[in-house]
């Protein structure tokens, strides 16, 4: 079994994840170069004049080490995706995305990965992007992961694991929290600021930039509900969370859509012992 133990080798370098590959699975195509201007994208895509953009991406200088393998065609895709996830589940995620949610397999597959045999149909991929950083140092590793199905229903997997001294993490610490906690179904959002019952916009900026750079699919799937707790009255306490989610939608409003949200006072247990205003979210299941 081939066995991804690190970037020992190269010079500089920190010691990467060790990773296995899938067991059943043959290795395509093996890449390893330095790189100025290396793009990872970290957000959903959107269609800007007939052209398919990410949101948010990083630009980066570094090592890139990438593997390509083709996987025996009696494994499904959430076999092979779900033996990568374990392994990445211990490191911070700064985005993931699955399905229609990650838009376009054209994109991945021609502008990210230059492998066109990455294409196939978008309600076969999962892409996630896992950061690994050594205490006490300015270097740090991306896993860049895209696992998706072929027409031929065999399975593919791209695995980049990128090492670069930049600043990866200025900005992106809250918002990957965000993105982290929207993995899942439901929860408590970080990143939602107040002040005397107003929407911290300054504060709330990640927030905001991440939720308006979901994808149409979860956008349409996602309910935000806004609580207060501050008073022993309940129709101030809705009068309250009402405010904030109408401040909230109007900052998240990203001139075509906007998200679903609504105010609902103290109706749930708060998250802590915490009085100040709270976001929670709720994804309905995707069809």
């Amino acid at each position: 079994m081939l066995v991804l133990m690190g970037l020992v080798g190269c010079s500089g370098v920190l010691q990467a994840q060790t990773i296995q590959p899938f067991p059943q699975s043959q290795l395509d195509d093996e890449q390893r170069r330095t790189l100025t201007d290396h793009r990872v994208v970290i957000s959903g895509l959107t269609r800007t004049q007939a052209t398919t953009v990410p949101t948010r991406e990083l630009r980066l200088s570094g090592e890139l080490w990438r593997r390509v393998w083709a996987v025996e065609q009696r494994f499904t895709l959430p076999e092979v995706a779900d033996h990568f996830f374990r392994q990445l589940d211990d490191l911070e995620i700064l985005y993931q995305c699955k399905a229609l949610d990650c838009g376009s397999s054209h994109f991945w597959a021609n502008e990210i990965f230059r492998n066109a045999r990455l294409v196939g149909r978008e309600q076969f991929q999962h892409y996630r992007v896992a950061l690994q950083q050594e205490a006490g140092s300015d270097k740090k590793t991306l896993y860049v992961l895209y696992v998706m199905q072929r027409g031929t229903r065999q399975v593919m997997v791209n695995l980049d694991i990128f090492t670069t001294t930049d600043p990866v993490q200025s900005g992106v610490d809250m918002a990957a929290r965000i993105r982290q906690t929207l993995s899942r179904s439901h929860g408590w959002l970080p990143g939602f600021v107040t002040h005397n019952q107003q929407l911290n916009t300054e504060a709330s900026e990640a927030l905001v930039n991440t939720l308006k750079s979901l994808s149409v699919s979860e956008k349409s799937r996602l309910y935000l509900l806004v609580h207060c707790y501050d008073s022993s009255d309940m129709d101030r306490n809705r009068a309250c969370s009402e405010r904030l989610a109408d401040q909230l939608r109007v900052q998240t409003f990203d001139g075509q859509r906007e998200l679903h949200i609504e105010g609902q006072g103290a109706l749930t247990a708060a998250a802590g012992s915490d009085v100040q205003p709270a976001l929670r979210f709720v994804f309905w299941p995707a069809r």
